[in-house]
């Protein structure tokens, strides 16, 4: 869901085309879940700002169907682990543990297995794991890295997390299939766009979410369960109200809530940058980023102060 190059884990959300169903051929659908990939907030001197974060969670709850913390709009390889466990349990109080995904991610196994063991311990039920990063790592090396966190999480639901263009592993949909102790994955930039190949490689009763948050129709109509959206952290009803329309296979009102998400993103270009600034006009936050981003044109910053004035 144009992209920041910021070198973080999988984009809030993935830019690709969506297809659109034609007209008159909309059967109603299950209803897509909607996760808010959420920022973590600093204030001026780069400090978490737990206080922003705890009010933020409480004007979000009511407006998406769960969260998604400690994630690329996390910046979560800027967050020391106190700060990432601070976050969960911050959202846990929140949400509750059913509409939670902690993503517990990190370079190393023995570090994502610490970030597991964490969350659960916060009460964690759902968690999601990136693939190891940086050096190289070969499938047999991936399974292995998800088993360790799998083991770690006990009972509570691991699934794993896809997006080479930031990690350098690919993962293929035979691949992801033979993690037989994953419940799912989250599919993010050209492995959401294989999205039908991974739908087809797992067996039955396994979740796929996408980060190309756009392309919810596609997705859900698809198999999937719904969408990881960077974007619906700053403005959540166009997205719910999406879902709600190919759920119910209201023609009409899918593409009007089609045309506001489109609209959505291109105003905050995809970026974790452009996700913050909005939260900041919205009244949350300070809009500063940990890692370092792109300068947004005073234009884009005109378009993103539109936008949030309308809401």
């Amino acid at each position: 869901m144009p992209q920041s190059v910021t070198p973080q884990d999988p984009t809030p959300t993935d830019v690709a085309p969506h297809n659109v169903t034609p007209p008159g051929d909309r059967p109603s659908a299950p209803r897509a879940e909607v996760l808010a990939a959420v920022p973590a907030f600093f204030d001026e001197a780069g400090e978490l700002d737990l206080a922003t974060t705890k009010a933020y969670f409480a004007d979000l709850a009511p407006r998406v169907d769960g969260v998604f913390v400690c994630g690329t709009t996390g910046e979560f390889p800027a967050l020391e682990r106190a700060e990432r466990r601070a976050v969960v349990e911050a959202a846990l109080a929140v949400f509750g543990p059913e509409r939670v995904v902690v993503h517990v991610g990190a370079a190393a196994t023995r570090e994502s297995v610490a970030l597991t063991r964490d969350a659960v311990a916060a009460g964690t039920r759902r968690l999601a794991a990136l693939t190891p990063y940086y050096l190289p790592a070969d499938t047999g090396a991936v399974l292995r890295h998800f088993d360790e966190v799998t083991r770690a999480a006990g009972p509570a639901a691991v699934y794993g997390y896809l997006f080479s263009e930031r990690t350098g592993v690919t993962v293929e949909p035979a691949g992801l299939a033979a993690a037989t102790g994953l419940a799912g994955a989250k599919l993010s930039g050209r492995a959401a766009d294989r999205f039908a190949e991974y739908a087809a490689a797992l067996p039955p009763g396994k979740r796929l979410w996408s980060g190309s948050d756009t392309r919810l129709a596609e997705v859900v109509r698809g198999g999937g369960a719904g969408v990881v959206s960077g974007l619906s952290a700053a403005f959540p009803e166009p997205f719910t109200r999406l879902a709600d329309a190919v759920a119910s296979g209201d023609t009409a009102a899918e593409l009007d809530a089609q045309a506001q998400v489109d609209e959505v993103l291109d105003t905050l270009a995809g970026t974790v940058e452009g996700i913050k600034l909005a939260l900041r006009d919205l009244g949350h936050g300070t809009g500063l980023l940990r890692m370092p981003a792109p300068e947004i044109t005073p234009e884009r910053r005109r378009r993103i102060a539109r936008l949030a004035s309308q809401r």
